[in-house]
């Protein structure tokens, strides 16, 4: 996972929605699950654990933020034309933190699908659905946000916060790490 800009026709992409009608255990229609975001990161995050996480990991935002948010990352995903805009905010919905954008061109065709879609992961998705390949890369670039950043301690942290360090945790970038930013 990296760094990423969004490309020069950016104005052509939009942002993907991969939320669905489900049901619950008790057959219970329910609205705007995402089986996506849903299982992986849940509905909302803590921004604070959330920034710094990001911060260790990948260092300073790479993309301009406006007032409302509190830094703006891109990050290129296994779709070479779907990014992650991460927009850590106070409110800490994940549907507003996350957001994948594609080329409208994907929108409309996941539009024009007249398939069923009640998927409860990724993995479920019909394979005939456009918006498959697209959910499968998003699933695995939010796995690759679990994974665990080295403090200075013992520990580590990864977006929900502190957790305990081992041999699968990162490395921080380098302009996040202390003697750098004592330099600045």
């Amino acid at each position: 996972m990296k760094l990423a800009s969004l490309p020069a026709d950016a104005a052509t992409y939009e942002a993907l929605r991969f939320q669905v009608d489900g049901v619950d255990p008790h057959g219970q229609v329910v609205r705007g699950v995402d089986p996506v975001l849903g299982p992986l990161v849940g509905d909302e995050l803590e921004y604070g654990a959330l920034f710094a996480y990001l911060f260790r990991r990948f260092g300073f935002p790479n993309a301009p933020w406006d007032a409302g948010r509190l830094a703006r990352y891109v990050l290129a995903t296994p779709c070479a034309d779907m990014f992650l805009v991460i927009e850590p905010r106070l409110s800490g919905t994940a549907t507003e933190v996350f957001g994948f954008h594609a080329p409208k061109a994907v929108g409309v065709a996941a539009a024009a699908y007249s398939g069923s879609r009640l998927p409860r992961s990724p993995e479920d998705w019909d394979g005939a659905d456009p918006l498959k390949p697209y959910a499968m890369a998003a699933a695995k670039t939010l796995k690759g946000l679990l994974r665990p950043v080295c403090l200075e301690s013992d520990g580590a942290i990864d977006i929900f916060g502190a957790v305990p360090r081992t041999r699968r945790a990162l490395h921080p970038a380098p302009w996040a790490q202390p003697a750098m930013l004592s330099r600045t």
